[in-house]
């Protein structure tokens, strides 16, 4: 009676785990959930929360710091560790920059930029890095009171109440 309940229970937490993913599975996820910032889109926000598994660290820039204009705090949680970086003086002249895309690559024609989305954020940028097994990761949230989508090829930004990219789909409330 005894083996015949491990067995059981141990199944149930094999399949609770699920199959790894193959190779070309964990491509097309990662694909998935980065085709949403490779149009050239420029968001413009007071704040912005990252959180994405470590396999997207290329895609995925991190903000310069000035240590006279920004702090930086790195939090570690049970499974990821989360980076915060504050802009103390605040305005748009010591604002982050963040982007989210294709990695750059150097040719012979020189540093070639590939199809992304620039965050311009003013106040506080806030990513969580996500560690062990999970299903691969990739979401956005831009906020503030106002934030202004330009995507490439309109003149004007529109201005929305939040840009997220959540699961790979583009959500402006």
């Amino acid at each position: 009676m005894r083996n015949a309940v491990w067995i059981v229970l141990s199944g149930f937490v094999v399949s609770c785990t699920g199959a790894p993913a193959t190779p070309e599975q964990r491509q097309a996820a990662e694909s998935r959930l980065l085709a949403p910032f490779l149009r050239n889109t420029e968001v413009g926000c007071s704040e912005l929360v990252v959180e994405m598994t470590g396999n997207f660290y290329t895609n995925v820039s991190q903000p310069a710091v000035d240590t006279e204009l920004h702090s930086a705090r790195k939090d570690r949680g049970s499974d990821y560790t989360e980076t915060t970086w504050t802009n103390t003086r605040g305005g748009a002249q010591s604002a982050f920059v963040v982007t989210i895309g294709e990695p750059s690559q150097l040719t012979e024609k020189g540093l070639v930029v590939g199809p992304r989305t620039k965050f311009t954020v003013s106040n506080r940028v806030r990513m969580r890095v996500f560690e062990g097994t999970r299903p691969v990761t990739l979401a956005v949230h831009a906020t503030g009171p106002t934030v202004a989508v330009k995507e490439a090829g309109l003149a004007r930004p529109r201005n929305v109440r939040e840009f997220a990219v959540v699961d790979g789909v583009v959500q402006t409330p």
